[in-house]
Parts: C-alpha cells; structure tokens; sequence
C-alpha cells in the first residue's frame, strides 16, 4: 500500500485553502525538490559540490556511481530509497509537512544536507510553490470563516 499523507484539521480555519489545496501545493513542491535534487542542484539552485574522487589509485564514489550506470555527482540517488521515501507527510488548512517517511533515508538526508544544503526551498522551488497558489487562488471562491470539526 503506498504512503498516504495525514490530513488533519484545525479547529478554525481563515483562508480559502482546504486540505486537499495543501496537499496539492506540497505535491508540487515534492516534484520541484525531486527535480532540482535528481539535477545535482543545491538549495540555491547552483551546481552541488563535487563527490570525493579516488585517491592512491583507489576508486572514488564518482567512479562507483559511474558503474551501476549512476549519473557521477551529487544527486541524493544510489538505491532511490532517499527520493522516493521525499513525500507530503501531513496536511492541515494551515499547514504542509514535507519529509522522509522512510528512517533511514532521513538519516541519509540529514547527513546529505550537514554536507551541503540541498533539501529547502531553492529560488526556483518557491516560483513553483507561487505559481500554484495563484492557480488554486484563480478559482472562484471567497474567503471563508468556518468552524472544522
């Protein structure tokens, strides 16, 4: 069964968001980050810092890449288990929270980004992010006061 996103409620919401628009807007910003990261982009949309070649003849994590077939820079991707654990954990009317469900890939992640900072919100991310609020906020609604059990 794969991974459905929690989708709670506040108990008073403001706005025209619901949670499904929530969902929609973290699905978004899902993709941009699985993008930008599978590109070998870092959080400020700059070319990631370079893999530690081989030294004394040994081979270096570029070269081992290079033989499954792997593109040989910093693209978070060896198994795919760390991009394809990235997902929309939770949703509120308020709220997106965008992670790793998987705990070893948040472990990767983690040390991934102590290396250099690449799971964010880049400058390109956050167009998308505008992009698709302006979408959801084209449509005819009104800004609504309500009581969400």
């Amino acid at each position: 069964m794969p991974f459905q996103a929690k989708i709670t409620r506040a108990r008073w919401v403001l706005g025209p968001f619901t949670s499904e628009d929530m969902l929609e807007i973290g699905n978004v910003v899902v993709d941009s980050i699985k993008a930008r990261l599978h590109n070998g982009l870092n959080v400020r949309d700059e070319e990631a810092k370079p893999l530690k070649v081989g030294r004394n003849g040994k081979r270096g994590y570029p070269d081992y890449k290079l033989a499954r077939g792997l593109q040989p820079f910093r693209d978070w991707f060896w198994t795919g288990r760390t991009i394809r654990s990235l997902k929309v954990k939770q949703v509120s009317e308020n709220r997106c929270v965008i992670g790793f469900i998987n705990p070893n890939a948040d472990a990767v992640a983690h040390i991934n980004n102590i290396r250099e900072r690449a799971f964010g919100i880049s400058p390109k991310d956050r167009q998308a992010i505008v992009a698709v609020i302006k979408a959801i906020l084209r449509t005819s609604r009104v800004i609504q006061v309500r009581k969400a059990a």
